[in-house]
């Protein structure tokens, strides 16, 4: 079977079941040497970052890299947002993967199934300063090795409409998956919706992590819901929505992106989920009456962690020059840079994430400094 075929049939596989998150570990093909000179030609591509914000950034990672190694040429080209799977398919078939490439883990997965990528464990001695759980996501079972150094990260964070909580006598958010639940039975009673979402698989994840228990929808390659764990959460919701803790629109719109931040927005729920910069970027933009009431904390059990990851090739001809790079792209200061650019983002390094008002910006909101604050605490523990 062609690479194209295998790497195709693969992604489509994963991408189907992208929000799960796959550890462990196996048998690794081998590969070139990343110990030598630090000189040569090296590819970097990036996915649909050439634009008057990013463009300048890019430039002069490339130059500084130059400067630093005089035998060194880089050479940075992007792929539009659209088709990038179609080309990132078509590059490994033709043997012409970029040396250092921006790829999601589901795309990286299946490249370093084919031995298109090389293991960044044993090639790069600083995989320990990358978090934990952006490593984790390229790391994957029946492989041994990581395929990707962690480059941007985002995750979610509650955030909660305090006057609809007050109406059921909740002066605080609630702190776990089950009080939560426990406050949209007592809302629903009272005519308020408190949920503005049906459960996804990874949210059923966090739901179930939260509860101090482990589930993985994913067992042999396939999808697996019969467990008793899963049962209960949505037996659960059932009786709430017969309650009215389940808001209409959440089965009207389930499915559709930012459904649930969109229902939250118009006042009419009590809880949400959304990204670390929903505060100032969103709620502040298209509900600004309603910045009073919101109150924001971590999310719950283990988070979810939305990952891009810089990946090399394991048929880069200079390997040395090409993970050197790799780190250079995701190491502290740049990465701290990026994120400057990249707002709501987080870095894929532990040290970076320690202070985060040094990419985060000048908060408009105060809960908006609250919500970054929580969102780069919970980096060690979002999957």
């Amino acid at each position: 079977m062609k690479i194209r075929s295998t790497i195709a049939v693969g992604i489509a596989a994963v991408a189907a079941l992208a929000l799960t998150s796959c550890t462990g570990g196996g048998a690794a093909s081998g590969g070139g040497s990343a110990d030598g000179e630090i000189k040569g030609t090296v590819t970097f591509q990036t996915w649909s970052l050439k634009n008057d914000k990013f463009t300048p950034y890019f430039e002069n990672i490339a130059k500084s890299f130059e400067k630093e190694h005089p035998g060194v040429t880089v050479k940075w080209i992007d792929q539009p947002a659209d088709g990038y799977e179609d080309k990132i398919l078509q590059q490994a078939e033709s043997n012409e993967l970029p040396d250092v490439v921006n790829l999601p883990p589901e795309f990286a997965q299946e490249l370093a199934k084919a031995g298109q990528l090389a293991d960044l464990k044993k090639d790069s001695k600083i995989i320990g300063d990358y978090v934990d759980g952006g490593v984790a996501a390229y790391t994957y079972k029946g492989l041994e090795g990581t395929y990707a150094f962690p480059w941007y990260l985002g995750t979610e964070l509650n955030y909660w409409n305090m006057d609809l909580l007050g109406k059921a006598g909740l002066t605080a958010p609630p702190k776990t998956f089950d009080e939560t639940l426990d406050a949209a039975s007592k809302l629903g009673k009272l005519g308020i919706a408190t949920l503005s979402d049906v459960p996804s698989p990874k949210s059923l994840q966090i739901d179930i992590s939260d509860q101090g228990k482990t589930f993985d929808f994913v067992k042999d390659g396939k999808f697996v819901f019969d467990t008793p764990e899963a049962e209960a959460i949505v037996e659960r919701y059932a009786e709430l929505y017969k309650e009215g803790a389940v808001s209409p629109e959440a089965l009207q719109n389930a499915g559709t992106a930012n459904a649930n931040v969109d229902n939250f927005n118009k006042g009419s729920v009590a809880w949400t989920t959304a990204g670390p910069n929903y505060i100032d970027k969103n709620l502040a933009v298209n509900s600004p009456a309603l910045l009073p009431s919101v109150k924001v904390t971590g999310g719950f059990g283990e988070p979810p962690l939305f990952v891009q990851g810089i990946s090399v090739s394991k048929n880069a001809k200079s390997p040395a020059a090409a993970v050197a790079f790799a780190e250079y792209v995701t190491n502290d200061a740049n990465q701290v840079e990026f994120m400057k650019l990249a707002a709501g983002f987080f870095p894929g390094t532990k040290k970076a994430n320690e202070d985060p008002s040094a990419f985060a910006g000048t908060a408009q909101n105060a809960e908006q400094t609250q919500a970054t604050t929580f969102a780069a605490a919970q980096m060690d523990k979002a999957r």
